[in-house]
C-alpha cells in the first residue's frame, strides 16, 4: 500500500530560462541560465515534489519510449525516492517538451504526442491494485488518449479502493473531456486554471462555473490564476486567496507543486487516510496555504521540482501565511 499514487504524463523537460528574447530568423541566442534536462509531466513532478514535502510513501506511473530517454526518467524517479511503475511501449518515442522562458513573460512550451499520451486504462488498473493507494492524482486529463475515453471506469476503479481522487484537467487533444460531466461525482478535488475552467463548463465566471462543477458531485475545486490567486471552492464556501509574493525565476510545474501541497497537507492533517474534512475551516487554511506556498516556491528556480523544497513552503509560510490569509476574501 502506499500513500499517493500519482497518474499521468512523463515527460522529459529542456528548459531555457531567463531569455532576454525570443531570437528571429538566423540569430543565436545566448541563455544566460544554460539549458537543463529534468524530469516532467504531471505525473512525474507531483510525485517528486511530493517527496521534497516529505511524503515518503509514493508512487508514479506514465508511458515512456524504450529509448535513453525512457531510462533517464526512471533511473531519476528512483532517486527521488519515487516507486515507479512505467509503462514501456516499443513504436513510440518518450515525450520531450522544450520550454523557452523570456524574463516577464509566460513560458513558451513546444511539445511532441508521443507515448505520454498512451498510458492505458489496463496499465492503471494493475498499478491501483499493487499499491491500494490512499490518494490517486490523475494529471493530463485532456491529453492522455487511451484513459481519458475510458475515464469513467478508471475513477471507478480507483474508488472501488476508497481512495480520494484528485483530477488535474489540461485543455483537450482530440476531444478529451468527453467523460468528465459523467465522471464529476468520482472526483473528490477538481485543480484546474481559470481558462480551463471556463472552456469545461462554457461560462466564463469562474464564481458561476464552479457551482455548475460542484453540482456534479465534486466535493473541492481550486481554480489557478497565476499571480492573481486561486478561488477554492466546496458547496458551502468560496475562498479567494492571494498568492505568495516571489521572483519568478521559471514557471513551469506551478500547478504541479499546488497539487503536490494540497495531497501533502491533506495526508498530514487527516487521522484516517481515507476520509477528509473539505468543511472544516482550520483544515482548508492549511490546506490551501501549503498548495499556494508549494505553487510559489516552484517558481523560484529553474525547473519544474528544482524549487519546491520542505523548507522553503514552510519559510513562505511563516513569512507571509498570515498575511496572505488575512487578504483572502470569503463568499
Amino acid at each position: 500500500m502506499v500513500d499517493v499514487l500519482c497518474a499521468g504524463s512523463f515527460v522529459c523537460d529542456i528548459v531555457a530560462a531567463g531569455l532576454p528574447c525570443i531570437g528571429r530568423p538566423g540569430d543565436l541566442i545566448y541563455t544566460p541560465q544554460g539549458i537543463r534536462l529534468s524530469v516532467g509531466g504531471h505525473s512525474a513532478n507531483v510525485s517528486i515534489d511530493l517527496v521534497q514535502l516529505g511524503q515518503e510513501n509514493v508512487a508514479a506511473t506514465g508511458c515512456i519510449g524504450d529509448d535513453l530517454f525512457g531510462t533517464y526518467l526512471k533511473m531519476e524517479l528512483s532517486r527521488s525516492g519515487v516507486s515507479t511503475y512505467a509503462e514501456m511501449l516499443t513504436d513510440l518515442s518518450t515525450a520531450k517538451n522544450i520550454a523557452l522562458v523570456v524574463d516577464g513573460e509566460d513560458r513558451r512550451f513546444y511539445s511532441e504526442l508521443a507515448a505520454n499520451t498512451m498510458l492505458s486504462p489496463d496499465h492503471v488498473f494493475s498499478v491501483l491494485d499493487d499499491t491500494d493507494p490512499s490518494v490517486f492524482f490523475l494529471g493530463t486529463v485532456g491529453g492522455l488518449r487511451l484513459i481519458d475515453r475510458q475515464l469513467t471506469k478508471v475513477l471507478s476503479k480507483a474508488k472501488s479502493h476508497r481512495c480520494l481522487t484528485l483530477v488535474d484537467i489540461i485543455m483537450p487533444d482530440e476531444g478529451g473531456w468527453e467523460q468528465i460531466p459523467e465522471s464529476l461525482h468520482l472526483i473528490d478535488v477538481l485543480h484546474c486554471n481559470d481558462r480551463e475552467c471556463s472552456t469545461l463548463t462554457g461560462i466564463e465566471n469562474p464564481f458561476e462555473a464552479v457551482d455548475e462543477l460542484l453540482g456534479g458531485g465534486i466535493a473541492f475545486i481550486i481554480i489557478t490564476m497565476g499571480s492573481g490567486g486561486l478561488l477554492a471552492c466546496t458547496k458551502r464556501l468560496k475562498i479567494q486567496l492571494p498568492a505568495f509574493r516571489v521572483d519568478t525565476v521559471d514557471p513551469t510545474g506551478a500547478g504541479d507543486a499546488l497539487c503536490a501541497g494540497l495531497i501533502h497537507a491533506l495526508l498530514e492533517v487527516s487521522a484516517n487516510k481515507r476520509r477528509y474534512h473539505f468543511t472544516n475551516n482550520e483544515f482548508l487554511k492549511r490546506a490551501l496555504l501549503e498548495s499556494s506556498a508549494a505553487g510559489a516556491a516552484c517558481v523560484t528556480a529553474l525547473g519544474a521540482t528544482t524549487g519546491v523544497t520542505r523548507e522553503k513552503v514552510d519559510w513562505l509560510i511563516k513569512e507571509q501565511g498570515k498575511t496572505v490569509w488575512r487578504a483572502a476574501s470569503f463568499h
